[in-house]
């Protein structure tokens, strides 16, 4: 698990700026500073968009588990694992509040 606390602000980095393409199911985040670029599926890209300039962890899995319909556990192990991708991806930053 992260050590991310419930109260531990998530926001995109400044350089990310993220694409999707619903009806062809392609979904991205692209760094605009190195030329790197993602592909997401659509619950990833879904929580980058959801995360924006700024929101709190336990916002975040509230919000995720009533909208996928999943347990708090399931939700939590969940956005755990994408949290940790786009961390490690420097997709995203934890900010002070």
């Amino acid at each position: 698990m992260l050590g991310l606390k419930p109260t531990s602000r998530l926001a995109l980095k400044d350089n990310i700026m993220l694409q999707g393409i619903p009806e062809l199911d392609h979904y991205y985040a692209f760094d605009t500073k190195t030329g790197d670029h993602y592909q997401l599926n659509h619950t990833a890209h879904w929580v980058l968009e959801s995360i924006g300039n700024q929101t709190t962890f336990q916002e975040l899995l509230d919000i995720f588990a009533k909208s996928f319909e999943l347990s708090k556990a399931t939700a939590e192990n969940d956005l755990s694992e994408i949290i940790h991708n786009a961390l490690e991806n420097h997709i995203i930053k934890e900010v002070s509040p």
